[in-house]
């Protein structure tokens, strides 16, 4: 990715409408059960004059070469949360899961699975550009989604473009299907008694990124969509 490269040593244009979950009900009056939910963390480390300060990304933002960008789910009941990247220049890759021989494997509760794995951070190289990362997940496994990506993953190099392209009108299609259907809701999720921000740290591979992480609900679907400013 933009070179959005693995750093071994160290590591929504639409967003989620804000929501009262609990004001949602099902037919009779009984609260909805939350088909999806699982905390979402997504964070930057930003270096200067030697000193590593680690913040959330909450939104569209503007970031320089050197930064670096790592991402966390962990899933609160089993759904299916995707993420990929796009630029222009490089194309379209799938992060999360993994692989999708995932979801029928290591793919629990519980258990956070951060992108990319371990103790590495993606990090921003010197080809400034817009980098876009969309986050979907559903209560269902997205098949024709995750069909229309393994077509991209083996198309040849003419056809990338394309099949990138296809890729990313079936994302919009089921923002549009789901749109009246799902009832968003996220919750922060409070660490020590109050919301951290920006965290100023000397061994940013080992900062646990959780702390910044939310828990996004829904009663049906979610899609987001991070665009970043690479200057």
């Amino acid at each position: 990715m933009k070179r959005i490269l693995f750093c071994a040593v160290l590591g929504l244009l639409f967003l989620v409408r804000p929501a009262v979950f609990a004001a949602d009900t099902r037919p009779g009056g009984q609260p909805a059960i939350p088909d999806v939910d699982f905390r979402w963390a997504f964070a930057v480390l930003s270096s200067q004059d030697g000193k590593h300060t680690v913040s959330p990304v909450t939104s569209d933002l503007t970031l320089k070469s050197g930064d670096q960008l790592k991402m966390m789910v962990e899933l609160q009941r089993r759904c299916y949360v995707y993420l990929f990247h796009y630029n222009p220049r490089e194309g379209l890759q799938l992060l999360f899961p993994y692989t999708f021989q995932q979801f029928s494997a290591d793919y629990q509760p519980n258990r956070r699975y951060y992108v990319p794995r371990g103790e590495s951070w993606f990090k921003l190289d010197s080809n400034p550009g817009q980098e876009v990362f969309y986050l979907v997940s559903s209560a269902e496994r997205l098949k024709e989604l995750e069909s229309a990506y393994m077509k991209h993953e083996t198309a040849a190099a003419p056809q990338k473009a394309e099949t990138a392209k296809a890729v990313l009108d079936q994302i919009r299609t089921l923002r549009r299907e789901h749109r009246e259907l799902a009832t968003p809701a996220e919750r922060p999720v409070p660490i020590g008694g109050a919301l951290r921000g920006v965290q100023r740290v000397d061994d940013a591979a080992r900062f646990d990124i959780a702390a910044f992480s939310d828990e996004v609900l829904s009663t049906g679907f979610v899609a987001r969509t991070y665009t970043i400013e690479h200057r």
